[in-house]
């Protein structure tokens, strides 16, 4: 039984559409970990969904022109997300999770040696503030001593 060319082309289609669903998903994935590691607020969130579904708009359009010339056809649409779904139900929890957490754990290791070498500097450095600020306060006193003094001399004149 020989199967013809067409319904090869558009299970390639399929294909590529059902990929394509999945790769959006990841991408989107990308985002969710990093809005979980550092905070944002609620309109860099907007605009960062705003540019991803510019970029995945892009993205299916170049899909759609390389792998059917541009058709948008609706088993394209439903391959997308059926892809989408499918990522969303088998992977994304896993990526998300286990991403956030490896990288929780690596900024960890590695800023520890940043919070010993503060707190080895720490005690210097207020020792060093509280001598500062005794200087200042004296340089202060004598200011106000000398000026006090100018000005009693440019009265008597």
């Amino acid at each position: 039984m020989q199967i013809s060319e067409g319904i090869l082309k558009e299970a390639d289609v399929l294909l590529a559409s059902f990929l394509t669903g999945m790769i959006l998903l990841f991408v989107y994935d990308l985002l969710r970990i990093i809005r979980r590691l550092i905070s944002h607020k609620s309109w860099m969130t907007g605009a960062e969904d705003l540019l991803f579904w510019i970029g995945s708009a892009v993205a299916l359009f170049a899909m759609l022109y390389r792998e059917n010339s541009g058709y948008i056809r609706g088993f394209v649409i439903g391959g997308v997300m059926v892809g989408m779904l499918f990522y969303n139900l088998l992977f994304s929890s896993w990526v998300v999770k286990g991403s956030v957490f490896l990288l929780e754990k690596i900024l960890f290791a590695l800023s520890r040696p940043l919070v010993w070498t503060a707190r080895v500097l720490k005690r210097p450095a207020g020792v060093v503030k509280k001598r500062t600020k005794k200087v200042l306060r004296f340089l202060k006193k004598q200011l106000k001593k000398i000026w006090k003094a100018v000005r009693i001399g440019l009265c008597k004149l």
